[in-house]
């Protein structure tokens, strides 16, 4: 007799459905004392069987939002929407390596002797490098909400100014896949070089054109397993703990070899094992993502020990 549940709740258009389904029969035959449910929170049948899990200690894993019955009992890890301040402010308060930023408000004048000759301005909430900005320190100014374009985030959350960081002459970027912790795929974006490169720090003005967005359309994706890349992964996760899954993105200074984080990606979009954004990625660079480190093992494993550490 089981003495513990342990739910996954998947959205099957994301198709991480499948990947816990797998990882649900690892944890079966490994852990016979959990029982695994992975449900979709898109079947009418959800709420049911969400309430029959309510006879024994329960660990809810909610990749997706569950939105029609909440569990009645149990730990509950969810993904959560967060804005780009909230994530910098939580990794800077750990103590972990983040460039220098700022919410620009009114008043708001950067010093370059103190910023470098050139920051990156961006929306505190956006995504896939939308609105993201290289800019003149000095020319940083606020803007009013109504003075943006009706589509820009700016209307709807503060932007930021956050310290350039020069990764070479055309940008790169990491991001690490995370579950519960432990890395499960890790990846290295070089940007296109079909524009100009940027040679040094303060060389945009010698480079029009140039982009410092790694991962724009365009661009050469590998694996990456830099050991140093997995263990910062895994030091911000720790500051998010009840958080299943992050999309970690980090750089690299060319010049110094030093790390920064640069966001988390909480809400549960960056599931990059499967979806049709992991597939095309997959086939067009020759990657498996599941085999890198074992995905499913890896799944697998946590899921076990923090069902037997959590589920109430």
């Amino acid at each position: 007799m089981p003495d513990f549940n342990l739910a996954f709740y998947c959205y099957p258009k994301k198709e991480a459905i499948e990947d816990f389904r797998r990882a649900g029969a690892l944890i079966s035959a490994r852990a016979p004392e959990i029982d695994v449910s992975v449900l979709s929170t898109a079947s009418a049948l959800t709420p049911l069987r969400t309430a029959a899990l309510a006879r024994r200690p329960t660990l809810a894993m909610e990749m997706d939002r569950v939105k029609l019955l909440a569990p009645l009992r149990g730990a509950r890890l969810a993904h959560q929407r967060m804005g780009k301040i909230r994530q910098l402010a939580a990794l800077e308060a750990a103590g972990l390596p983040i460039p220098k930023w700022i919410e620009i408000a009114p008043g708001t004048k950067l010093d370059p002797s103190a910023w470098g000759p050139y920051v990156v301005v961006k929306p505190a909430r956006g995504a896939r490098g939308a609105y993201v900005r290289i800019t003149k320190t000095g020319r940083v100014r606020y803007m009013e909400p109504s003075e943006y374009p009706q589509d820009h985030p700016g209307r709807r959350a503060p932007m930021i100014a956050q310290q350039y960081i020069h990764t070479g002459p055309w940008p790169t970027a990491y991001r690490v896949l995370t579950y519960l912790g432990r890395p499960l795929a890790a990846i290295r974006y070089e940007g296109r070089k079909d524009v100009n490169p940027v040679a040094s720090p303060d060389g945009f003005r010698l480079a029009p054109g140039a982009s410092i967005i790694a991962s724009a359309k365009g661009c050469r994706i590998a694996l990456a397993a830099e050991t140093d890349i997995l263990e910062l992964a895994t030091r911000a996760h720790a500051v998010f703990p009840t958080i299943p899954s992050l999309g970690v993105d980090m750089l690299r200074d060319e010049a110094t070899g030093t790390l920064h984080l640069i966001e988390i990606n909480p809400s549960g979009n960056s599931w990059m094992l499967r979806g049709p954004a992991g597939r095309n990625v997959q086939q067009q660079f020759g990657l498996d993502f599941h085999a890198q480190f074992g995905a499913l093992d890896i799944i697998a494993e946590a899921s076990i020990e923090a069902t037997r550490r959590l589920a109430v």
